[in-house]
């Protein structure tokens, strides 16, 4: 073998060799961010629900129930999101599918609760992303926001211009670590300026009580700072929430032991002369509460569609959290009602 095609042989290895160095750099790096992926999926609900119809729909493959499949996915490319779509498939059984801790589970539609006489056929969605209910030609929802000091200053004579006839304030919270209770910085301010236009008033405490003597803590707080004022005349609500992060003090509650709470919250506010109300998600009226014990105080759904998968009673929609608002500089909650106070 003469010297050049020995020095052609040495380069076609050491090619090679870079050859498999890259490739197999390059398939670390890829398992590498499949990895990083994963773990990310975790941490959003419509991945969580990805894997998890994944295996549902190969089911429904192997046992040839194509027309599901086909119903799901016309569903998912008309622009639902997994859960959405998952939604819509089971809308019409005796089942509510609730997303819940990276899983989704079927809870039975209770027989003993009030359903509510919402139609789909009735919702209008407006060019602006606001939902509105029209019966027999008549805009029979109204238009609210719910707001805090995380909205800043705003300008509620903007605000009124554009629509809102109610507002929900956020009087205070209980801090989900410390446990204190503490004032939102902008209640005044805001239930002031919100009244002075002519909008309605109500108010919502984020509740993060472990006791029912927290309860009835908490709603003393909320009574004294509503006292203050005689423009509050919506409900009063109890904001139900899981934190989801560590050290959360009410996340470990049992459904019983919530349930028992947010009834010593709602009973103390409803003897101060005031509506009491309860906010929450699905997986909060089917997962965290015991409806059957709470069906007699008023419901604020939390529920990001425009198609609405809760069959039970309730009286105010929160649809979305990146609403606009005149007089707002940032994205604010937007609510139809389906009464007045």
């Amino acid at each position: 073998m003469n010297k050049n095609t020995k020095n052609g042989l040495l380069i076609i290895v050491s090619v090679a060799i870079v050859l498999v160095v890259v490739v197999c750099a390059g398939l670390t790096y890829l398992s590498w961010v499949k990895e990083a992926e994963e773990e990310e999926v975790i941490e959003t609900e419509a991945e969580v629900v990805d894997s998890y119809t994944y295996e549902d729909i190969l089911a429904a493959k192997e046992e040839g129930r194509q027309e599901l499949l086909d119903e799901i996915r016309e569903k998912i490319e008309s622009g639902y999101n997994t859960t959405g779509a998952l939604r819509q498939v089971y809308a019409d059984t005796d089942e509510i599918l609730v997303a819940t801790d990276g899983e989704i589970v079927f809870v039975p539609v209770l027989d003993s609760v009030a359903k509510n006489t919402f139609s789909q056929e009735s919702l209008q969605v407006l060019e602006t992303g606001e939902f509105q209910y029209v019966e027999n030609g008549e805009v029979t929802s109204h238009k609210g926001i719910d707001v805090s000091r995380f909205q800043e200053e705003i300008d509620w004579e903007q605000v009124a211009s554009d629509g809102v006839e109610y507002a929900f304030i956020r009087v205070g919270i209980r801090g989900y670590g410390s446990g204190a209770l503490v004032e939102d910085d902008a209640y005044g301010t805001n239930v002031e300026g919100a009244s002075a236009q002519g909008i309605a008033v109500g108010v919502y405490f984020y509740s993060q009580a472990i006791t029912v003597e927290e309860a009835i803590e908490e709603a003393d707080f909320v009574l004294e700072a509503v006292g203050r004022y005689d423009c509050i005349t919506y409900p009063i609500v109890m904001d139900i929430e899981k934190v989801g992060e560590e050290g959360a003090r009410a996340d470990a509650l049992t459904k019983e032991e919530r349930t028992q709470i947010c009834i010593a919250f709602c009973e103390r506010i409803a003897e101060a002369g005031y509506t009491p109300m309860i906010y929450g998600n699905t997986e909060t009226f089917t997962l965290l509460l015991d409806l059957e014990q709470i069906s007699q105080y008023e419901r604020w759904i939390a529920f990001y569609d425009e198609v609405l998968c809760f069959p039970y009673e309730f009286s105010v929609w929160q649809y979305t959290h990146n609403g606009t608002v005149a007089g707002i500089g940032s994205s604010t909650d937007l609510n139809i009602s389906f009464k007045e106070w």
